[in-house]
């Protein structure tokens, strides 16, 4: 019994290089608003649209959970005039309104299911007004979580986000020592707040060569990610020291050890074994990178054979929803290139069934595995 799996051969393609000028547009800003005003502002997000009420209810079901996010309670609008209130809920709902638009006019393209982004600039960014470094990480951490925010009311599934290199161990140690101590900190909030991970289905992967991350840090991101195992609309993938050269000789490091240890056999080898074994299987749809830097700085190479990659004159901080609606935009117009040139590298592999039984039981020890290494790290405290 055999089975036909088609694959893509992995030549080089062309990438397409956009630009856009460095723009930094409003934020929504804290505050607090009514039970009943929150769901006016939803009201009117649900009637921009009338010959798609399916695509409007669900995308305004998603600006609802962006309201939530972005607008946090806080006690300062309590110092607010009443005119000051009412201008900061204007251009709320401004942003809002606008936002739903952009989201029901995209929806009638394709839309990318994967997009990573080299998130470039936070130094830059602090440098340029004049605040701590550590700022600017922080920011763009907050940036991440808006990201996440976007691709989720828009329907993109998932996203992977370049947040630290093993080649970012080589900066000054005090560095190194804030940005882990800040992930440990981020991250501890993500779990402390799990059931809002819950209700928007939001689950994080955390990817890389984690020999490298502290004993604590470990701990945190393994509780972050089996808090958040079961939930499947959406997929966060972190990449926490890591680097596609890395990536690529774990998995062949992986296949070698299963061949040595009779797990596979020689012939069980080839491309799809290969890419299920990387940290993230997944081809890009998208591939972003930030700050006006024109290099992939070894991230993601195997998957980006496909995508399209756009190169944006803008720090990370200040990359905006806007920004965000174009690249879709670009996707859209070159959409049909895109797939063209993934059908034209469509190879087929004729697996026998006992091949096909022998791999999915790799798969499955391998998953075990990493279970038990999430379990262990999860249950270990630290002062």
């Amino acid at each position: 019994m055999s089975s036909t799996t088609k694959k893509k051969n992995k030549p080089s393609l062309i990438i397409q290089h956009n630009t856009i000028d460095q723009k930094s547009n409003r934020v929504v800003e804290s505050n607090t608003k009514s039970e009943k005003e929150k769901k006016q502002d939803t009201s009117t997000s649900t009637t921009t649209t009338t010959d798609l009420s399916t695509t409007t209810t669900t995308t305004s079901t998603n600006i609802q959970q962006l309201q939530e996010a972005v607008i946090e309670e806080t006690g300062e609008i309590s110092s607010l005039s009443l005119f000051q209130k009412a201008y900061r809920y204007l251009g709320d709902w401004i942003y809002l309104t606008n936002f739903n638009f952009f989201c029901n006019l995209l929806r009638y393209g394709p839309i990318p299911k994967h997009i990573g982004v080299i998130m470039d600039g936070n130094r830059r960014f602090a440098r340029k007004l004049h605040i701590e470094t550590s700022e600017g990480h922080k920011l763009g951490f907050t940036k991440m979580l808006d990201l996440c925010q976007w691709g989720l009311a828009l329907g993109v599934e998932i996203i992977s986000v370049y947040a630290f290199s093993i080649e970012n161990f080589k900066r000054p140690k005090q560095e190194v020592e804030y940005l882990m101590d800040l992930a440990n900190k981020k991250f501890e909030e993500m779990i402390s707040k799990t059931h809002k991970l819950q209700k928007m289905g939001i689950r994080i992967r955390v990817v890389g060569d984690l020999s490298y991350i502290p004993e604590k840090t470990k701990s945190i991101l393994a509780r972050a990610v089996l808090a958040t195992q079961h939930n499947t609309r959406a997929l966060l993938n972190v990449c926490m020291s890591y680097t596609s050269h890395n990536e690529m000789l774990h998995s062949m490091n992986t296949i070698s050890n299963a061949v040595k240890d009779n797990v596979l056999l020689p012939e069980d080898i080839n491309q799809e074994l290969f890419e299920k074994c990387l940290y993230i299987p997944d081809d890009l749809d998208i591939l972003v990178r930030t700050s006006g830097e024109y290099r992939l700085s070894d991230f993601m190479l195997w998957q980006t054979c496909f995508s399209g990659t756009n190169f944006l004159n803008v720090l990370w901080p200040d990359f905006s929803s806007f920004h965000f609606f174009y690249i879709i935009f670009l996707y859209q117009s070159n959409y049909q290139e895109i797939q063209k040139q993934r059908k034209k590298h469509l190879i087929d592999d004729n697996l026998k069934q006992e091949q096909i039984d022998r791999v999915k039981a790799f798969q499955n020890k391998l998953e075990q595995q990493h279970q038990e290494f999430l379990q262990e790290w999860a249950n270990k405290h630290f002062d």
